[in-house]
């Protein structure tokens, strides 16, 4: 029988339950004082004061400059990166790599009076920017890479890096429609420089060093620019097992009519190899072209936006300016603090182009460290963009709580794409020479 069946009949019978009812009446009044109601609870454990010492401070001046990237080291990618982007903004963009090629197995000949049906490089497409049709070519290396050497991804190549002459070009333009780029490879250069020599100097298959040092690599690039803005830029899942290239033939030793055997050249992880990158600002527009304006050794002047472009062309240099006088100022325990960038729309920088997660870092001895605040939880960090709200947020808490501790501490942190060198979004983001210039919300208590 429930409670409230129980006062129904309490009810009905006034005279015989009336000690009855006064008892449950009392009951529940000395319960429900025993029960503090939840938006209270705790409410006395902070003293008054200490709510009103909680503030939240957006008056700081935070500066933002765009530098230019002087190196890019890409050795040994995850993705290589062929094709081209072209817009108003960022100018021409050309993407290429470098690699050398192994042997799939050691001590394999081609047998005799070897036939070749076909032979193609594959490589596995892992992610594009735009479908603009691109045609590539495939270069032998003329000198071998260097596990000693620094290869800047964004120096010039020189000459006699590779033999100008192809040795496979694609047929059609490619637009993303595959995930397998297959790229047909010259049979004559296949017996001048796999088949022929092998079978005069069988060590070259022994060992993989014999065998770099007879093929020192492919240089895989776009031979189609681009005659109007577009994107046409494709990023390749290097380690893949689809990644190869594959010599279809035959010989005397097997039957007639049979299949066509299999000679597997890899791409291992082990391979050197590097991605290239061409950029050309001057054919951007002149009206709304990419300014480069952060220089140490000159006097710095802040334009209203800045500029990100990955694949090693800009990056943004954010200086905190008065925000260790302002710390120094007063006693104050920081409870949060964020960095808020938000975007300038662009009528030349398509959806497609906007780049989804910044990254911020710290330069000591020339090396990029990540913020505390990343190493910490890099959950929290931030950095995606919102597009209900048009900006990207970081958490960098823990970054001003440790300029606290340093006598000369740096002011100056660095904003790119995440995964810079592997993709070539661009953005115009507003710096504090904006109207809706950057935010840096500092919530504290006075100590």
């Amino acid at each position: 029988m429930t409670k409230s069946n129980f006062l129904f009949k309490t009810l009905k019978k006034p005279t015989k339950n009336l000690f009855s009812f006064s008892l449950l009446i009392t009951l529940s009044l000395l319960l429900w004082q025993c029960v503090s109601p939840p938006d209270f609870l705790g409410g006395d454990l902070l003293p008054e004061d200490d709510f009103v010492k909680v503030k939240t401070d957006t008056s700081f001046i935070v500066s933002a400059y765009t530098q230019r990237y002087d190196t890019v080291n890409t050795l040994d990618f995850a993705e290589a990166i062929i094709g081209e982007t072209w817009d108003e903004v960022f100018g021409r963009t050309k993407a290429s790599f470098l690699t050398q090629i192994k042997l799939g197995y050691l001590d394999k000949f081609y047998g005799t009076n070897p036939s070749i049906d076909s032979a193609f490089l594959y490589l596995k497409l892992s992610d594009q920017l735009g479908e603009v049709p691109m045609f590539f070519a495939v270069y032998e290396l003329s000198d071998s890479l260097s596990a000693d050497s620094i290869y800047n991804a964004i120096d010039p190549l020189g000459d006699n890096v590779y033999n100008t002459e192809p040795i496979g070009e694609t047929p059609n333009g490619y637009t993303g429609q595959d995930d397998i780029i297959k790229i047909p490879i010259n049979t004559s250069w296949i017996f001048d420089k796999l088949i022929d020599p092998i079978t005069e100097d069988s060590t070259i298959v022994e060992s993989q060093d014999n065998f770099l040092k007879h093929l020192y690599g492919l240089y895989v690039a776009p031979t189609s620019p681009l005659s109007a803005y577009g994107k046409g830029m494709y990023y390749i899942n290097y380690p893949s097992t689809d990644s190869k290239m594959v010599v279809y033939y035959k010989n005397d030793e097997q039957e007639v009519d049979t299949i066509s055997q299999q000679y597997t050249y890899v791409f291992a992880s082990s391979n050197l190899r590097y991605n290239h990158f061409q950029h050309s600002t001057e054919e951007a527009s002149s009206e709304v072209a990419v300014q480069f304006n952060y220089n140490p050794d000159e006097p710095l002047v802040q334009d209203s936006v800045f500029y990100i472009k990955g694949l090693g062309l800009a990056r943004g240099v954010i200086v905190l300016e008065d925000v260790v006088s302002w710390l120094d100022s007063m006693p104050i325990a920081i409870n949060r603090a964020e960095l808020r960038f938000e975007l300038e729309e662009h009528e030349n920088l398509p959806d497609d182009t906007l780049i989804n997660k910044l990254f911020l870092y710290r330069i000591v001895d020339n090396e990029r460290v990540a913020l505390t605040d990343y190493l910490v939880d890099n959950a929290s960090f931030g950095g995606s963009y919102s597009k209900s709200k048009k900006y990207y947020s970081f958490n960098i808490t823990y970054h001003l709580q440790s300029l606290l501790q340093e006598a000369n501490p740096d002011l100056n942190i660095y904003v790119e794409q995440i995964n810079a060198y592997l993709r070539a979004n661009g953005a115009v983001l507003r710096s504090g020479n904006h109207s809706s210039r950057i935010k840096l919300i500092i919530t504290y208590t006075k100590l």
